[in-house]
């Protein structure tokens, strides 16, 4: 198969990947909130959803507006590091459940999810996105598109970790389980 098909393909995938967990994000608020849980404002979400949305224009924007040159080793790390991504991002979804969320979400008095992927990594998910927003356009050879979303997506990380990490203290036993054990 060519190598500018099956980026094109991934990026079709990931497309519909996003959409479905925007269902499956709405699904598990509505059951978080059945069960006394709170979807907490965040004044930060409308940018990662500006990031997200703009990185999926601009890959399909650059499949019909630019002429891909895809180098072989550029593709195969690119490739590694995507799907490396998908098992972080994935893995998290499977561990968290109903409690996996697009927004962030508390259970209060609910234990914080600490096994699995999470054992290992303190945010599976955020940093399977990151590889993925760094490594899809790396596929194509699209190093512009890499490095500025990497950039933008490490400050909106930024500030949505440190408050997903204070409302999980504020609600949950976060600090007990993750912070205690890193000092």
């Amino acid at each position: 198969m060519e190598l500018e098909l099956i980026f094109k393909i991934l990026v079709g995938f990931t497309i519909i990947q996003r959409l479905a967990e925007l269902f499956l994000a709405k699904s598990n608020e509505a059951y978080i909130k059945s069960h006394g849980g709170k979807v907490l404002k965040e004044s930060n979400y409308i940018f990662m959803v500006l990031l997200h949305s703009t990185w999926l224009v601009s890959l399909v924007g650059a499949i019909y507006l630019k002429k891909l040159e895809i180098n072989v080793t550029f593709f195969v790390v690119g490739l590694l590091l995507f799907i490396l991504g998908q098992i972080l991002r994935v893995g998290a979804i499977a561990t968290l459940g109903k409690r996996w969320s697009t927004r962030v979400m508390v259970l209060p008095q609910a234990e914080v999810v600490s096994k699995g992927l999470f054992r290992y990594v303190r945010h599976p998910n955020y940093l399977g996105v990151v590889l993925e927003i760094f490594a899809l356009p790396l596929i194509a050879g699209l190093w512009e598109l890499s490095l500025i979303f990497s950039f933008l997506n490490a400050i909106v990380l930024f500030f949505r970790i440190r408050f997903e990490e204070k409302m999980l203290t504020k609600y949950n036993n976060y600090d007990q389980t993750f912070l205690k054990s890193s000092t």
